[in-house]
């Protein structure tokens, strides 16, 4: 009973509880690092780069659904990305530039966020002022559909569903609208 009282339990405790937390943030960091590398690992060699687009439904974070079967007679740009990918934000402003320009074009850009936890993703979307549609892929199902094996990755999905062009790695506004035009010229 006598350690209960004395003036130097009280330290213990918090020195203890610090522990288990350190501990905690370690495990769950541990745990995050063990998803992503599975994700990559099961997504192999199955990277699409033709044929019928795999089929999906994404719901935005601001609750709309999108089904890209669904969106047939549109030209989809799929952008894979997050917020702990340094090329993801290479490429966020060109995207956004494009997506203004051709939105009204018949062209859906879609960004597909994954891993990643809110509230980091929406502060990265209102940091780079992004306003095309976005939602999460927390366990990574469009991810290894597309086999997408890194971010950034991009896919450009014609106006009949198939895979037109996939850029891996940061995609640039130029590269982007030369293969808009020649898709939205047919």
């Amino acid at each position: 009973m006598a350690d209960a009282l004395s003036p130097t339990a009280a330290p213990k405790q918090v020195g203890k509880r610090r522990a288990l937390s350190r501990y905690l943030i370690l495990v769950l960091a541990a745990g995050f690092v063990a998803l992503l590398a599975y994700g990559l690992m099961i997504s192999g060699d199955r990277r699409v780069t033709e044929g019928q687009a795999p089929d999906f439904t994404l719901t935005s974070f601001e609750g709309k659904t999108y089904r890209l079967s669904e969106l047939q007679g549109q030209v989809v740009v799929l952008n894979f990305w997050a917020t702990w990918c340094v090329s993801c934000k290479d490429e966020a402003d060109d995207i956004e530039r494009v997506w203004r320009q051709y939105r009204d074009r018949g062209v859906l850009v879609l960004g597909v966020n994954y891993l990643d936890q809110e509230p980091l993703n929406r502060q990265w979307i209102q940091n780079y002022d992004i306003t095309y549609p976005n939602g999460p892929d927390i366990q990574g199902r469009i991810y290894n559909a597309y086999g997408v094996q890194g971010l950034p990755e991009t896919f450009i999905v014609d106006p009949q569903g198939q895979v037109a062009k996939v850029f891996i790695g940061p995609v640039t506004e130029a590269q982007l609208v030369a293969e808009l035009e020649r898709l939205l010229r047919h």
